[in-house]
């Protein structure tokens, strides 16, 4: 959650092909700092190389005095 320095976020993917994983990556974003929107398209790697991704939501978690942020992403359709 949060830390003196910044804001927890979590990135959550689904996998990406038959049986993948569900992956989750935590970065901290600094105060002020400006978290994806949904709808947004970020770059992100989870294992390999960095893909794009779409922000499907974005949930706010509050614990104790603490606030993370939870983001699920999916892959874009190609049109």
């Amino acid at each position: 959650m949060s830390r003196a320095s910044g804001i927890d976020v979590v990135f959550v993917a689904l996998g990406t092909g038959p049986g993948s994983a569900t992956e989750r990556r935590t970065i901290v974003f600094a105060p002020g700092e400006q978290i994806p929107r949904i709808g947004e398209c970020v770059i992100l790697a989870f294992h390999g190389d960095a893909l794009r991704w779409h922000v499907q939501d974005v949930a706010h978690v509050f614990e104790d005095d603490a606030h993370g942020v939870a983001i699920k992403l999916t892959v874009p359709h190609e049109d």
